[in-house]
């Protein structure tokens, strides 16, 4: 599978990322650490086995989430409606696109789905539009690390005065 930056991949994320968008997307939400909320942001666990799971997130208007690392998870960001992406620095899915609505279907954004794949080491970050913005994010837990929220798993700038007390709640 490539990703939105033309990169390919063929490894146990990107099965379980195909797996998991051909099953049609049922939702399992796990008994224990399924919401966090995170200075504008509030992260859902729709899914959950062993070490992978997927989180729906959605931001509130104009949001901005800083560039970080997560040492311990691999993942794919899945674009659903209004979300500007970086990686490593640059715009791979541009808020202008985003907010295109799709030729196919009308009833969605141009990017819903556009996958954009961010390596453990990778530096990530987003903005959402002026109607907010929503993504989903399929991960693969490393090293042993128990999955909860990729906001327990964050290096890099803080998303404000309450960000780490807000992961650690």
């Amino acid at each position: 599978m490539k990703d939105g930056t033309g990169r390919e991949f063929d490894d146990e994320l990107t099965h379980f990322l195909t797996w998991y968008l051909d099953t049609g997307l049922k939702i399992y939400v796990p008994h224990y650490d399924f919401v966090h909320f995170v200075e504008g942001v509030t992260g859902l666990t729709i899914y959950r086995k062993d070490q992978f799971q997927v989180q729906l997130f959605t931001a509130t208007p104009n949001t901005e989430i800083p560039s970080h690392t997560h040492p311990n998870v691999d993942s794919y960001e899945v674009a659903l409606s209004g979300m500007e992406f970086f990686l490593d620095g640059k715009v791979v899915l541009p808020r202008w696109y985003a907010n295109l609505p799709s030729m196919a279907d009308n009833n969605l954004s141009a990017s819903h789905y556009e996958v954009v794949r961010v390596l453990p080491e990778s530096p990530h970050s987003a903005i959402a539009g002026k109607k907010g913005g929503s993504f989903m994010s399929v991960q693969h837990w490393l090293n042993d690390v128990k999955p909860t929220s990729v906001g327990n798993d964050w290096q890099g700038d803080t998303m404000g005065k309450h960000h780490t007390e807000q992961i650690n709640a």
